[in-house]
């Protein structure tokens, strides 16, 4: 095993990422364990096959708390990953694009993330990723992600559709992103442009306090937020605003990237995805039938930024997949949105960006969810 010292990391990043060293890593991340691949074996020598798992890997999954990670989180719990000979290993990050540089340098084996332009240019400009399944979005049931409107624009009739949104302020945390594409397509429904709105970029917590106080109308929120701000009055979800009415078809919104490096490690890494697929699976059972639930929740208060656990009986959970495919039409229509509004115009497509390959096989082995 090669030992670098703290000057020669810093070189070897800078060789592996050019530029996007740059990118600020998140509070609390230490120096990596004396390992490649973001792994680090119990005993000595490398992971063995599939069928000789006496060996367990600790693997480094970078995760900002997101009940989203539930995947990652049940499989853990329930020991499904140890099952496959693996460790996981939660290391904290604020953002999804903070785990974009140890990813591709190998200090991190898989990381969940969003999809959106600076990953696009961030693989135009050579970081060694790959979204290889679907962690987390809207569907029918599952409506993580909506457009609510303001209480008493909808009460009062000043509101009645996407129509009578035209010149009024809409928030989100980001413009240029795939919440900006569900406020289009939002609009679109009723014959008005992007631009016949205001947008204002706005974090979760301040959206709160602008609808209180009437600055905004109208924004993209995603629970936590979603319950707080309905249970206080201050906007109501409508059918019109939900993602996946708007998509006509679920919304991605999030994903699950492995690192080249560790994708490069065939059998270890079908290994994570199988224990990943059985957590997801768990998750579904818990959420979707009501089985195991009460015993999920107290994991997931653990484990994610949402303590309380009432809050779970309240909020729209996010869709898992339990084979872990990516709804590949909502990320082409991201990209597609990007180009014709010329917010990108590199050369990254879907097939630059996904691959399904671990995610197949993991379903494959495991069989229908039923």
């Amino acid at each position: 095993m090669l030992h670098l010292a703290p000057w020669a990391r810093s070189v070897l990043w800078l060789l592996v990422v050019g530029s996007l060293a740059l990118f600020p890593a998140a509070p609390g991340y230490g120096a990596p364990t004396a390992t490649a691949l973001g792994l680090a074996a119990e005993g000595a020598g490398a992971p063995e096959p599939a069928g000789a798992l006496a060996q367990v890997v600790r693997l480094r999954f970078g995760s900002p708390g997101s009940v989203s990670d539930a995947g990652v989180i049940l499989g853990e719990a329930r020991g499904f990953f140890r099952e496959q000979g693996i460790e996981v290993e939660f290391v904290p990050f604020q953002s999804a694009l903070d785990t974009a540089v140890p990813l591709a340098a190998g200090e991190l084996a898989a990381a969940g993330g969003v999809f959106g332009i600076s990953l696009l240019n961030a693989v135009d400009r050579g970081l060694a990723l790959k979204a290889v399944a679907d962690k987390g979005g809207s569907g029918p049931g599952f409506e993580f992600v909506q457009v609510p409107v303001r209480s008493d624009l909808l009460a009062s009739g000043d509101v009645r559709g996407p129509r009578d949104l035209r010149g009024r302020r809409i928030a989100m945390t980001a413009t240029r992103s795939g919440g900006e594409l569900v406020v289009a397509r939002m609009l679109a429904q009723q014959g008005v442009g992007i631009d016949e709105v205001e947008l204002i970029a706005l974090g979760y917590p301040e959206m709160l306090v602008a609808f209180a106080n009437g600055a905004i109308d109208a924004a993209l929120v995603i629970e936590p937020t979603l319950t707080a701000g309905a249970a206080r009055g201050l906007f109501t979800a409508w059918e019109p605003g939900q993602s996946s009415s708007v998509m006509g078809g679920p919304y991605q919104a999030g994903l699950l990237y492995y690192g080249s490096q560790f994708m490069a490690q065939t059998d270890l890494a079908r290994r994570f995805m199988v224990g990943y697929l059985q957590g997801v699976r768990a998750y579904n059972d818990a959420f979707g039938r009501g089985e195991g639930r009460a015993e999920a929740v107290r994991v997931l208060t653990e484990m994610t930024a949402i303590k309380d656990p009432v809050l779970y009986e309240q909020m729209q959970m996010p869709a898992l997949d339990p084979d872990g495919r990516i709804n590949r039409p909502s990320l082409q229509a991201e990209i597609d949105y990007y180009r014709a509004r010329g917010y990108y115009t590199g050369t990254a497509t879907l097939d630059t960006v996904v691959d399904s390959s671990f995610a197949e096989y993991a379903a494959q082995l495991l069989g229908p969810y039923r």
